[in-house]
């Protein structure tokens, strides 16, 4: 889950887009990614990603758990949990096996919702 100190929004980043930082592209990563900055394009990663308060996404996204407290335009597939909150909005369709979306967190578009690979 996210949220605890081993998750993205607290642990140990392993790549960083920082703010005002604009990246166009393909991005691949094996751990934890924090965008803080624009990126547009393709973002995988096998781990975490979380797209921070000043974040602003317009991607196809590919994680394990993903949090959002910025925007992301485009579709979003985590195979763990993702989490929308108070700010973070998403505009796409969703797969994902858990969903937390706090108050005032928007999701516009479909969620499809499958069981997590542990169960």
């Amino acid at each position: 889950m996210l949220g605890k100190k081993s998750d993205p929004g607290t642990g140990t980043v392993d790549t960083l887009i920082g703010k005002g930082t604009k990246i166009t592209g393909k991005l691949e990563a094996g751990g934890t990614v924090r965008i803080d900055g624009f990126f547009e394009g393709e973002v995988s990663t096998e781990g975490d990603l979380v797209i921070g308060e000043n974040g602003q996404v317009v991607a196809a996204i590919k994680a394990r758990n993903l949090l959002v407290v910025g925007a992301i335009k485009g579709d979003v597939a985590t195979t763990g949990q993702l989490e929308i909150a108070p700010t973070g909005r998403i505009e796409g369709d969703v797969q994902t096996a858990r969903l937390v979306v706090e108050p005032g967190g928007l999701l516009q578009g479909h969620c499809q919702m499958s069981l997590p690979p542990d169960t």
